[in-house]
């Protein structure tokens, strides 16, 4: 089996010296490996491509045989890293907690513990006056944050 530590160990070296930064590696059954990139800036194909050499330059499929997927967070994963949280710091999120189900607002900071959100205002009709959104502050360990696609 393909050691986990040994991929993200390439793959930090790959990286090393851009704004990129490594989010995760799962290594799957017959050693499908997947590594999960995502960027100060943004993740482009080349970027992807450039790592994927890489790592794979660096093994030996005659020794053990492996499939290598690099690939950008993107925006259905949830945000895990402080790096990522800070890219999102003023913009929308999509908050999804056990008690208050999904939501959006606006992310405007975080600590180690805890998450600060602004909830989107409800819409009303004109007669009736908006309520102003109370910030929310929401245990890290159990609230999911996904960057928010607004159209």
């Amino acid at each position: 089996m393909i050691n986990k530590e040994q991929i993200a160990t390439l793959a930090e070296e790959a990286i090393q010296g851009t704004d990129l930064f490594l989010v995760e590696v799962k290594v799957k059954p017959a050693n499908v490996i997947e590594v999960y990139v995502d960027a100060d800036s943004a993740v482009n194909i080349d970027q992807c491509v450039a790592i994927s050499r890489f790592v794979e330059s660096k093994m030996d499929r005659d020794v053990e045989d492996f499939e290598l997927s690099v690939l950008s967070w993107g925006l259905s994963g949830a945000l895990k890293l402080d790096r990522q949280l800070q890219k999102y710091v003023g913009k929308d999120v999509e908050v999804k907690t056990k008690e208050m189900g999904k939501m959006q607002g606006k992310l405007i900071g975080f600590d180690a513990e805890k998450v600060e959100i602004m909830p989107a205002p409800k819409k009303t009709s004109k007669k009736k006056a908006a309520e102003e959104p109370t910030k929310l502050v929401m245990d890290r360990k159990t609230t999911e944050l996904k960057p928010a696609i607004v159209f």
